[in-house]
């Protein structure tokens, strides 16, 4: 059984509970009402980890959580949500309620999904839709919180509304405590057990992948005689029996092969970030060793992507652990301060953008990912060598390439010391890059 922990107001816990017995039927259900975001934070920080798939009461904790812990992407989650048939149901039943209801001074949040409102009113005598001037896709949820209080004291105090409709539970006590006549708009138990079931759906896909095959192919960026392919294999059997014999081993012409599956690598590589491995070997070994790990749902391709993430370390020139997973996504070197994330196969954008400007497409795809790392979009070329591993001129050159093409420009310089010329900071045009803006080259 998989184990879910539920994380949801008071107000929202009463209708999920209506869904409580066909969940405990197929997982094991930890419930979390949480009184407060601060207190959603601290139940989430203590019970990270501890549960297969995590369930929101609505968009708005989910929100904050992610931006609390972006990684809550890689865990299996949902978030209950109304579906267009939820709101019919409301007006319906508004309606059989309140007979003499004019739906014209009625608001509703606007939905995040399309609801045909016109269907049912005449454009006249349609309900107001929410209209906050809140950025909703891009400000923290804590951020839009208090505003959307005072939104809804406006409205209401405008007095051309009688009845305010909120999909937001966690506006029930401002409500009440300023008199707001309001109705809490709920996903239907039908509309929660699709939620439900579309999150086991993914917890059943993440199972698959897990057991999924991971090859990794060892080998060193300096030819290896006999008698030293003899010592790196010794030095990984000695690793693979400190490990309780993890990974099947097989001993090849150029390189040691190594078969185990995704759980596994995540496990041991802290969720690829670590590699224990490397360091083991560099312990043991008096030559440098490259490891490269491959992904995927078959062998052929799992040893296909070993191999693209081995050419990466070679390449490197030094010792160092990548990885290529299933989508292409290439991570590495893992235990090190230079580690990047980004797609060992650029997409069309980058493709075309290295073209104009001369620069490896690979290369444009590690910058996204470094500014990205970074928090912010400068880049010095001594930076830009460390993370790429190339040297300062190159790295110049590259730098100077972007600002020719139109996807930099010098911010400003700094002297490094009281010699010499001053070190230039380029400015990276992000969106751009990734093809979120026209492109408008200079010159």
């Amino acid at each position: 059984m998989y184990s879910i922990g539920i994380f949801t107001n008071e107000i929202s816990l009463k209708k999920i509970l209506e869904l409580d017995k066909i969940m405990a039927s197929e997982s094991q259900v930890t419930y979390l009402p949480y009184t407060s975001p601060d207190h959603l934070r601290f139940l989430y920080k203590e019970n990270q980890g501890n549960f297969d798939g995590l369930l929101f009461s609505g968009s708005y904790p989910y929100n904050i959580i992610r931006k609390y812990d972006p990684q809550i992407d890689e865990v299996p989650h949902a978030y209950f949500d109304l579906s267009a048939l939820d709101y019919y149901k409301s007006i319906a039943q508004l309606a059989v309620q309140n007979p003499k209801l004019d739906f014209k001074r009625v608001y509703f949040d606007r939905p995040q999904i399309p609801v045909d409102f016109e269907s049912i009113f005449h454009g006249s005598d349609a309900p107001r839709l929410g209209t906050a001037s809140i950025d909703w896709l891009h400000v923290d949820a804590l951020d839009w919180y208090k505003p959307l209080q005072s939104y809804y004291k406006e409205v209401w105090d405008s007095g051309e509304i009688d009845l305010m409709v909120t999909r937001f539970a966690s506006m029930a006590e401002y409500f009440c405590t300023h008199k707001i006549k309001h109705f809490y708009l709920a996903p239907s138990k039908e509309t929660m057990q699709e939620t439900y079931q579309k999150l086991l759906e993914q917890l059943k896909t993440k199972s698959i992948r897990e057991t999924a095959a991971c090859i990794a192919l060892v080998a060193s960026p300096q030819k290896l005689d006999t008698s030293q392919m003899q010592m790196l294999w010794n030095g990984i059997q000695g690793y693979n029996k400190q490990c309780n014999l993890k990974f099947l081993a097989y001993q090849q012409t150029e390189w040691i092969e190594l078969t185990t599956n995704i759980a596994i690598l995540k496990e041991v590589t802290q969720q690829y970030t670590v590699s224990p491995m490397a360091a083991y070997l560099s312990e043991y070994l008096p030559f440098p060793v490259c490891i490269g790990w491959g992904c995927a749902s078959d062998v052929t391709d799992a040893h296909r992507n070993g191999y693209r993430a081995l050419k990466h370390g070679i390449q490197s020139g030094e010792a160092g652990t990548y990885v290529v997973t299933e989508d292409n996504t290439l991570i590495g070197p893992l235990s090190s301060s230079r580690r990047v994330v980004c797609s060992d196969v650029p997409n069309p954008l980058l493709i075309r953008a290295g073209e104009r400007v001369g620069i490896s497409p690979l290369y444009l795809s590690k910058i996204a990912s470094v500014l990205q790392q970074k928090g912010d979009y400068t880049l010095s070329s001594e930076e830009l060598a460390y993370f790429l591993n190339v040297t300062t001129r190159s790295a110049s050159r590259i730098l100077n390439k972007l600002e020719t093409g139109g996807l930099a420009k010098v911010e400003y310089s700094r002297q490094l010391n009281l010699r010499g010329r001053p070190a230039k900071i380029y400015c990276i045009d992000y969106d751009t890059l990734l093809g979120r803006k026209k492109w408008t080259k200079r010159g």
